[in-house]
């Protein structure tokens, strides 16, 4: 008689030890990696922003080649000098202005892109390779977030407007 009652009890239990390690595995985070550095270098946006600093630095460059140019023609010319001086203090502030802008237009745009796909495929969390110590492959999703960001449109502007044009001597 006991045998009876204890063998359905038991069976009963085992299936409910069962049912909770079932939870327990459907439980566990959803995790994913992503090559953050490699979504900024190789995204069009990244491409982009490259160009426009690079544009930037040639005009400032060209003001530069300018001044000197008058300062070859007249080494004495301490006018000259001392705007040459100006100009490139003023072309290095700009510049990194420029660069921390477009770093976090960058960003800030693809932070957005991971987080809703992060939300679409139910992750718990996408965290950046580099703060991974070790991870399987199967986890990176650098390249469909990087196709994400390519379908992204981003106008990049000079933040701080152009400085007058300096005085011709």
């Amino acid at each position: 008689m006991q045998i009876r009652f204890i063998m359905p009890l038991a069976l009963l239990l085992s299936f409910m030890l069962f049912a909770c390690q079932q939870a327990d595995n459907n439980a566990q985070p959803k995790v994913a990696v992503v090559d953050m550095a490699r979504v900024m270098r190789d995204s069009e946006l990244g491409k982009a922003g490259v160009k426009f600093l690079e544009s930037l630095q040639g005009d400032m460059q060209t003001k530069l080649n300018d001044i000197q140019q008058r300062l070859e023609a007249n080494p004495k010319d301490a006018e000259a000098q001392k705007e040459l001086q100006a100009v490139y203090m003023s072309a290095q502030q700009r510049m990194q202005v420029e660069q921390q802008n477009v770093v976090n237009l960058l960003y800030d745009t693809i932070q957005r892109v991971i987080n809703t796909y992060r939300t679409e495929k139910g992750y718990t969390v996408i965290i950046s390779t580099e703060a991974a110590a070790a991870y399987d492959s199967k986890s990176d999703v650098t390249n469909e977030v990087l196709e994400l960001v390519n379908k992204q449109k981003l106008e990049f502007k000079p933040v701080s407007p152009e400085a007058p044009a300096a005085p011709e001597a």
